[in-house]
């Protein structure tokens, strides 16, 4: 098994991924619920693919991240 520190690292590593891409797709979010004139359809359902892609992401790295928790703390027991 790993050591603690490689997998501090990687719970940390984890969290920061997932909070950016987070953050992001609140961008693109945003970019869908602003009115603009220049809004077509197609960039509408691209900027919702977007975010619910980078959503997805985010959700796998949070996942990630709990589960390397999860094992360090068992490890330390």
């Amino acid at each position: 098994m790993e050591n603690k520190k490689t997998i501090q690292q990687k719970i940390v590593d984890f969290k920061r991924f997932g909070f950016t891409l987070l953050a992001l797709s609140v961008f693109m979010y945003l970019g869908v619920i602003i009115p603009t004139e220049t809004v077509t359809p197609g960039k509408i359902i691209t900027l919702m693919t977007g975010t619910v892609i980078l959503l997805g992401m985010s959700l796998f790295f949070f996942t990630k991240a709990i589960k390397y928790k999860k094992d360090l703390q068992s490890a330390d027991e």
